[in-house]
């Protein structure tokens, strides 16, 4: 008999989560000494800013201490900012825990999860972890498909997520879909917004779904600080939702799940939240110019209200993602999700390595 006999049947086939490559990982396989542009995995290309990095330092002598278990403080200042009561925040080591542990609070193995596809990855690791049905809506147009979604519901679903901007397409669903999508929606059934990229949002009709949250105690919106605030290494994100949610979210976490040093610096964060309007207008102008170059070149590229693109080569254009990786440059290869060979996902990085993305790209296209 092996080890392997002995693991719970549902849980052999799981495909563990695979992050976009390493730059570290990158130099090992290919023995590459020149520089490395990391454009792969949607982080911030620049350090937190001044009052990140010194409460993160001054956290450091205090990590001999345990955290604060509840992320009192932290909760404290999040309700203050999003106009909620603290009682309606949980704090996550990163959003992608906040993900599982609903899924544990609140699936019964008879119950289903849906959620559109492709989408984030987490959605189909945490529905086998599970041993649930995952039903998986297919997009349209590289956009989720509420009304497909809507129908995909039955009395079985018990959660729906809902990836808004969508992770790895970028487009996004307006309010008035959101509205036609939870019209007549039992309660029974938990929303969850995934809005990890919420912060790079320009357009207008973005729906507001905190608001929803008062009327609707079946909704659930999640937020992370790894993206816009750069603190992608110190996992920590956030729900904001109906208090009772965030009690059985506390009944299944394990005890101090997040760090002192993530949430002293997430509460740096919330209280300079003025500085990051310069970077999210950076990053609307380096998208612009970034789509611009890749429709030059042939790319198909959906508009994106996120950090990053989608880009579908031309036809018989090689294998890029490889090529690329062979100088240097990481960007994240979409097969896994099925969208085809070549198809990439780009991170938006500064304006220098944007310009030379698009300059390593044009000798391989």
């Amino acid at each position: 008999m092996s080890i392997m006999d002995l693991m719970r049947p549902h849980l052999k086939n799981v495909k563990p989560y695979v992050p976009g490559k390493p730059i570290e990982e990158l130099r090992r396989e290919r023995n590459f000494d020149g520089e490395i542009i990391k454009l792969a995995s949607n982080e911030n290309p620049y350090e937190p800013i001044e009052e990140v990095r010194r409460a993160i330092i001054d956290e450091l002598s205090q990590v001999n201490r345990y955290p604060n278990s509840g992320c009192f403080y932290l909760c404290a200042e999040l309700g203050k900012y999003h106009a909620l009561h603290a009682n309606q925040i949980f704090i996550g080591n990163g959003s992608n825990e906040i993900i599982d542990l609903i899924v544990r609070a609140f699936v019964n193995p008879d119950d289903e999860i849906v959620y559109p596809w492709p989408s984030f990855i987490v959605y189909p690791i945490v529905s086998q972890l599970a041993g649930v049905k995952a039903v998986e809506v297919p997009l349209r147009d590289y956009r989720l498909d509420c009304a497909a979604m809507r129908e995909a519901v039955t009395s079985k679903t018990k959660i729906v997520f809902i990836c808004n901007p969508n992770n790895p397409t970028a487009t996004y669903i307006s309010k008035s879909e959101v509205d036609r999508f939870l019209d007549g929606l039992s309660e029974d059934v938990l929303v969850v917004f995934d809005e990890a990229y919420y912060e790079y949002v320009a357009a207008s009709d973005f729906p507001d779904t905190i608001s929803l949250i008062k009327d609707r105690p079946n909704v659930i919106v999640l937020r992370t600080f790894s993206k816009i605030h750069s603190l992608s290494a110190v996992r920590i994100g956030y729900s904001l939702s109906h208090e009772d949610v965030v009690t059985c979210l506390h009944k299944v976490r394990q005890p101090f799940n997040v760090n002192s040093i993530a949430q002293g610096a997430a509460i740096a964060a919330l209280r300079n939240m003025d500085k990051i309007a310069v970077r999210a207008k950076e990053n609307r102008d380096e998208l612009r110019f970034m789509r611009e170059e890749l429709q030059k070149l042939g790319f198909v590229i959906p508009p994106s209200q996120t950090n990053f693109l989608l880009a579908v080569p031309p036809h018989g254009s090689g294998a890029i993602v490889e090529q690329l990786m062979d100088r240097g440059i990481i960007v994240r290869p979409m097969k896994p999700f099925g969208l085809g060979d070549e198809t990439f996902r780009v991170t938006i990085g500064t304006p220098y390595e944007n310009r030379k993305f698009i300059e390593t790209l044009k000798g391989l296209i």
